[in-house]
């Protein structure tokens, strides 16, 4: 594994902690709005609170029954007919040239109408267009890239990042029906105000730490998968599969033309520019 997703997955750990951590003081202040028990340890319990939010999701998501689930809720689908066969031949070619075992990984078709393919654990998701459109070649070096996120221990960090960070759409949940109930009250004379200026200052704290947390872990998770993306290209080119891979991003390129983005638009964007790949990848075909 590389030591990219090892940074990524501390910062993610860091980054949740912290906002489940607020979560939790916030709700546990108003729960002992009319006094703590005594000999209660708020701090010990809060920690601890805060850990098993953050912890038992990212170990229940490394289970292949929640990878299976983040893949389906993704689109992926279980590949039958031609599409089975072309995924399988595909998996058994990358696998020989890379002395791996085919039955360690799992390979879907995505229902998206998009050219595109993605990698998560150990499964990997060829989109329909891609899968039945590509040549064999585009395909192959697609696959292969996928298996390079695989190899380098990209997915296997992602699925601890979606499982740290799941907890989070709990407390979008949670803050969204207290403001709906506050909207509900807001007629009742000075018990509606009060309620209305206690979400409203619950809203403003979990907004403004949100930015200030979660706007450094985007950039810096944004270069991350930039370099991660270049790994896995890499791999592919150490297989022998460079060419195709090359060949498929070209494909690619040439249907959404996206080109080499502006500044603003490359800070933004998770991948690096098409061409720059390609251009790396051809250096690496002259060479070897």
């Amino acid at each position: 594994m590389s030591i990219t997703p090892v940074i990524l997955v501390i910062l993610t750990f860091i980054v949740n902690f912290i906002m489940d951590f607020s979560f939790w003081s916030v709700m546990l202040s108003l729960y002992y709005l009319g006094g703590a028990p005594a000999g209660t340890d708020d701090g010990t319990f809060l920690v601890k609170l805060t850990l098993a939010s953050v912890l038992i999701p990212a170990v229940l998501a490394r289970l292949g029954v929640m990878e299976r689930f983040f893949v389906y809720s993704e689109g992926g689908r279980k590949a039958y007919g031609e599409d089975g066969r072309l995924l399988e031949e595909g998996l058994a070619k990358i696998c020989r040239r890379g002395n791996l075992v085919p039955s360690d990984y799992r390979l879907y078709v995505g229902l998206r109408n998009e050219y595109n393919a993605f990698s998560l654990g150990k499964s990997i998701v060829v989109m329909a267009p891609l899968l039945r459109q590509f040549p064999e070649e585009e395909l192959l070096g697609i696959m292969a890239h996928e298996m390079g996120h695989i190899q380098r221990g990209h997915t296997g960090a992602s699925l601890l990042c979606v499982g740290m960070s799941w907890f989070g759409q709990i407390i979008v949940l949670v803050y969204n029906t207290i403001f709906l109930i506050c909207r509900l009250l807001v007629w009742i004379p000075f018990l509606g105000l009060l309620i209305n200026l206690m979400a409203l200052f619950i809203s403003l704290q979990y907004n403004i730490l949100s930015f200030l947390l979660q706007t450094p872990m985007l950039f810096i998770s944004r270069f991350g998968s930039r370099k991660e993306e270049y790994e896995a290209d890499a791999y592919a080119c150490r297989l022998g599969l460079g060419r195709g891979l090359a060949l498929g991003l070209c494909h690619i390129e040439s249907i959404y033309g996206s080109g080499n983005a502006g500044f603003f638009k490359s800070l933004l964007n998770d991948h690096p520019d098409t061409p720059k790949r390609i251009e790396r990848i051809r250096k690496y075909l002259e060479t070897h």
